[in-house]
């Protein structure tokens, strides 16, 4: 109960900040609006690339037919095909095909995405794929299909996560003299399988990397296959990319548009529960962005914040918890003057140090001097008509304003945004 208090207290600071000073606010990608942002490159062939001014890369790959992929300079892209045995399309994290992979449980992969589709294919899978080394395994967490996948070319089911709104069933199948990144090899698949089809919405992949690595763990199984199955080892490697994809295949023809795209290493953890969802989800417009609002549990989706301790509408926040009407909120749970916002509750935000009170000219509601107390953290940045401008390392020890300063050389009011925090920032 204690920890629930905690959680709704926090909401409701948030809450009251993103009215009145800070502007922070959770994505939405169902709601939210980006669209392709800065120029088009299109892709021809079989290729893969990097996205400049970004730490993101693409890719194109198929298997006969025509097809064509344009990405964008924020990350959204597009595709086509026509007539294709297998056809992938992708935008996200690439660490080279040939290199060791990278420690996936140092990271915490997420991505807010929203896209339209058209077509027919005889299997598709629209959601997040890579591969991974040591050993090599080709996954897929699927939120979107253009045919329902079949435990015949998944394989029988493994265990199950609910996240981000759904269940997701976890499958593993054995790909037998196929094609794959070191050339034609025997690998595992292992598929998490949203129950509700969804066409935007938000993915902690990282829960799902989590669940695999507790249900494979090196055992041996038996698992159907490509060529009649076998016995396999059961477990999740390196990742050398972690991307958006598309993949369409058996003579399909069809197109997607993916309008919003938001991949990060660093993004915040979603709950994860052992209890499958349930109620009416629309499959074709789940909004995820609203799962598990904080600010309207258990309640008419209007409560009163000042009279939700017992007080009578208008309760004087800084009084809110015995204070004098004056109360420092760096003091307001008895720290010093200059709590660490981003670790209030025991998140991994690390937004520490945020100059909450506004500049002394009393006209920005923000100063840039946000810090980070622990590891650094990759921001991207917009301006205040959300066109994507390019990303921001933000060390520890450097101040958003400085930073922002050194990477765009001119003055003025920004927008940073990494996973879910979102803060506007003023650079003088």
């Amino acid at each position: 109960m204690e920890k629930r208090i905690s959680k709704i207290v926090k909401a409701g600071i948030v809450l009251a900040f993103g009215l009145g000073v800070t502007n922070v606010m959770a994505v939405d990608a169902c709601k939210d609006e980006m669209g392709h942002s800065g120029s088009g490159h299109s892709v021809n062939g079989n290729q893969t690339g990097s996205i400049q001014g970004t730490s993101w890369g693409f890719e194109q790959w198929s298997a006969g037919g025509s097809n064509s992929m344009k990405y964008y300079d924020n990350g959204t892209f597009e595709a086509s095909w026509n007539n294709n045995q297998d056809y992938l399309a992708r935008v996200g994290f690439r660490y080279g095909d040939n290199g060791s992979g990278v420690d996936h449980t140092t990271k915490h992969y997420t991505v807010d995405y929203k896209y339209t589709k058209s077509g027919t294919a005889q299997y598709g899978y629209i959601g997040v794929y890579g591969w991974t080394v040591n050993p090599q395994v080709e996954y897929y967490i699927v939120d979107d299909w253009f045919s329902r996948p079949s435990e015949a070319y998944i394989g029988a089911k493994r265990g199950e996560i609910t996240v981000d709104g759904d269940t997701y069933t976890i499958h593993a199948y054995l790909r037998q003299q196929e094609a794959s990144k070191t050339g034609t090899s025997t690998f595992l698949q292992i598929f998490s399988v949203r129950q509700n089809a969804r066409q935007c919405g938000h993915i902690d992949i990282s829960a799902h990397f989590k669940k695999w690595d507790e249900l494979f763990t090196g055992q041996q199984a038996q698992l159907s296959g490509s060529k009649g199955g076998g016995s396999a080892t059961l477990k999740f490697g390196r990742p050398t990319e972690v991307m958006l994809m598309t993949e369409a295949g058996g003579g399909a023809t069809g197109s997607v548009d993916y309008t919003y795209f938001n991949m990060s290493e660093n993004g915040d953890a979603s709950e994860v529960s052992s209890t499958p969802t349930t109620g009416n989800t629309d499959t074709g417009n789940s909004n995820t962005g609203n799962t598990g609002n904080t600010g309207n549990t258990g309640n008419t989706g209007n409560t009163d914040w000042g009279n939700m301790f017992g007080g009578g509408g208008n309760t004087d926040w800084s009084s809110m918890f015995g204070g004098d009407g004056n109360t420092d909120w760096g003091n307001m749970f008895g720290g010093d003057g200059n709590t660490d916002w981003g670790n209030m509750g025991g998140e991994t935000g690390n937004q520490g140090n945020a100059s909450i009170g506004g500049n002394d000219d009393g006209k920005t509601a923000i100063q840039g001097s946000m810090k980070l107390n622990n590891a650094s953290r990759t921001f991207r940045v917009f301006d205040l008509k959300g066109h994507f401008l390019g990303e921001i390392e933000l060390a520890r020890g450097v101040s958003a304003s400085e930073a922002l300063m050194t990477r765009f050389h001119k003055a003025g009011v920004y927008m940073i945004k990494s996973g879910s925090f979102t803060q506007r920032v003023s650079v003088k």
